[in-house]
């Protein structure tokens, strides 16, 4: 309920080892010091920090070491001490017990109290060999063109430039808040020590990281935000224990480099908010002593408000909200009363949902499945299909998945043959995403991003039973299945041109366009594409510029009564030039605008050697039907001749006539 899920306990001779689960914006938590100071302030108990003193010779420490911070932005703040005449030798059984229950391996006396330190306040620390530091010197600075280094785990680094380094005066012998050097490691032969202790920019201790594949106690804690007041008492408390388990001596002062205080910025904690947002009231007494016992200061204000300075140590606490928070986890969630609030109607409509919900519902009811691909694609089978430059990662984790995607193809195939592999081979899929392109910018000068809709298909369109045989799914299949989509959205007369793009079947692609715009492509993915990605039946894709699409308003349905009156069906047998598609026929019959036609169809194609050479046969069936009366034959021979005279100009006419 305080938000530290204990994952486990385990008995560690007379102590307890609880595996805590600390979440990401708590870092406070990352220590003994932390957890003790939230569980004192959840069962009203005192809160009692570590008690220890550092004895100084009269040497000061200035005198000893020289530090500068020449990067203001990636370190704020950087403490040193100074310990002269330390023994370097294994650390007492009591210390390396108690490390070794919190999994953290002993080493020797030097290292093991920045350890121990680092567990007990949840600070990071390092510990530098005094006579390893060139000129007796340590600048906190961003890293040199070629610089390298040699970190403790033995591996030699290439730096970059935006990496932030402790340096000598010469070279760089540490990652800021990652990892220190080999080169000024404590080692048995170490006599003097230099102790540091800061606070370093939680994104550029993350970055440097993550760029050179290092996870530790200190970068874990350092990219989630240290408390930068921490870092005097963990330098002190550090050399107090140093000098106790080695016999050395402190030089008198630290050298602390501070140059920017920062200061929490006073937050109003209203009562009314409080009612408000918990749905109770919480007493004043009890919000000023659970703030208190976490570390808040907080002063009185007028009519029933306080005023709320954050610690150091609470980063993540910057609005009302956020000590509302701290003050319902101490008061208790169960505690809280179980309401629900009314909210009031919103009568707006949401067309753009309405939209991409009328997409979805249609494309799963002609059996389509949605799936979700990744965006980060290899850059090289990301341009076997588009020409569109993608946006390539500057920290990509594979070559496979180093660009983000300027085409949904690539990942549409990676899913069927995911399944295909798999004996499924009656698929159909959908797919809503982005694809992002540098070969367009935006008005901020950024990569260009676009909503796509992807369509896959592949296998049979209606399986063998025993009233029929299988018959595969082709390319008119997903024609009709665009056709279907688009006619949900007011979208005029979308047009059918023939067009191939570079990954199609020759003679097996197309494109719908309206008002100008390409509203879909589509076709047969190539043979021999399909022989490189192993793919051993047809594959039939559709790219839909979805942006386009909800763009359209959707169409009105309208509905009106079943006819009273009986409908006349007429077949047309048309012998047709070649040259003359069926588009054209449709426009041409829709021309003659007669009330008494309902519908019309192509049910029969038939070309053959017994037709004029350059002609086919197309049956016409049409639907004629008046809402108040029987048609005649008479009116339904009427009709068939005013539509044979919109067709004559075709160069169609009734075949045997």
């Amino acid at each position: 309920m305080l938000g530290l899920g204990v994952a486990s306990s385990i008995a560690a001779g007379a102590d307890q080892v609880l595996d805590l689960e600390v979440t990401t914006n708590r870092p406070d938590c990352l220590g003994h010091l932390g957890v003790a100071r939230e569980v004192a302030a959840a069962f009203e108990r005192e809160f009692v920090r570590p008690v220890y003193s550092v004895r100084e010779t009269g040497k000061s420490v200035h005198e000893a070491i020289k530090i500068g911070i020449s990067d203001l932005e990636g370190c704020a703040r950087y403490c040193g001490r100074v310990i002269e005449n330390v023994e370097v030798r294994p650390s007492p059984e009591w210390m390396a017990r108690r490390l070794e229950a919190v999994g953290v391996r002993p080493i020797n006396n030097v290292a093991d109290a920045t350890n121990y330190v680092l567990m007990e306040l949840g600070h990071p620390l390092h510990a530098f060999d005094l006579a390893h530091l060139r000129g007796a010197r340590i600048d906190v600075r961003r890293a040199r063109a070629g610089e390298k280094l040699q970190t403790l785990d033995g591996v030699d680094r290439e730096l970059s430039k935006a990496d932030l380094v402790i340096a000598d005066a010469e070279r760089a012998v540490a990652l800021a808040g990652v990892m220190g050097g080999a080169d000024s490691e404590i080692t048995s032969a170490t006599r003097h020590v230099m102790l540091e202790s800061a606070w370093f920019e939680p994104v550029i201790v993350r970055r440097t990281a993550k760029r050179h594949a290092l996870h530790t106690e200190a970068s874990h804690r350092f990219e989630r935000g240290m408390d930068i007041m921490m870092a005097r008492g963990a330098v002190d408390r550090t050399a107090a224990l140093i000098a106790e388990l080695s016999g050395g001596q402190v030089l008198a002062g630290v050298v602390d480099v501070y140059p920017l205080r920062r200061i929490r910025s006073t937050i109003v904690l209203r009562s009314s908010e409080i009612r408000r947002i918990l749905g109770t009231d919480v007493e004043g007494p009890e919000v000023i002593r659970d703030l208190t016992a976490l570390g808040f200061s907080i002063e009185p204000g007028p009519e029933a408000t306080w005023h709320v300075v954050p610690p150091s140590f609470r980063l993540d606490v910057e609005r009302e909200v956020d000590l509302i928070e701290e003050v319902a986890r101490l008061h208790g969630y169960d505690a809280l009363p179980m309401r629900v609030r009314a909210a009031p109607p919103s009568a707006e409509r949401d067309l753009g949902r309405e939209r991409e919900l009328e997409i979805s519902s249609t494309l799963r009811a002609l059996g389509y499945r949605e799936i979700i691909v990744p965006s980060m694609v290899d850059p090289g089978e990301n341009a076997r299909f588009t020409d569109a430059e993608p946006v390539r990662l500057m920290n990509p984790l594979t070559e496979d998945a180093s660009a983000m995607r300027s085409t949904a193809v690539p990942g549409m195939l990676r899913a069927l043959r995911w399944n295909l592999d798999r004996g499924q081979t009656d698929l159909r899929f959908f797919e809503s995403g982005k694809i992002y392109t540098t070969s367009a910018r935006t008005s901020e000068g950024l990569p260009a991003e676009y909503r796509v809709l992807t369509l896959g298909a592949t296998g049979l369109q209606r399986p063998a039973s025993v009233h029929d045989t299988a018959r595969p799914l082709d390319f008119f299949d997903l024609k009709g299945d665009l056709e279907t989509l688009l006619a949900g959205f007011e979208s005029g007369r979308p047009e059918f041109a023939a067009e191939d793009l570079r990954y199609h079947e020759p003679g097996s692609g197309g494109r719908y366009f309206a008002n100008g715009e390409v509203l879909a492509r589509f076709g047969q993915l190539h043979h021999e594409l399909a022989r490189e990605y192993k793919l051993r039946q047809p594959i039939y894709l559709a790219e839909i510029g979805l942006e386009c699409l909800l763009g359209l308003n959707l169409r009105a349905r309208h509905f009106r009564a079943i006819p009273r009156y009986p409908a006349v069906e007429r077949d047309l047998s048309l012998l047709v030039p070649e040259s003359v598609v069926y588009r054209q026929i449709e426009e041409a019959v829709s021309a003659v605008k007669l009330a008494e036609l309902q519908g019309f169809r192509a049910v029969d194609r038939f070309a053959g050697r017994s037709l004029p050479a350059g002609h086919y046969s197309l049956l016409l069936r049409m639907v004629l039907q008046s809402p108040d009366r029987t048609l005649t034959g008479e009116e339904a021979d009427a009709a068939s001749r005013q539509i044979m005279a919109a067709l004559e100009p075709l160069g169609i006419q009734l075949r045997g006539a």
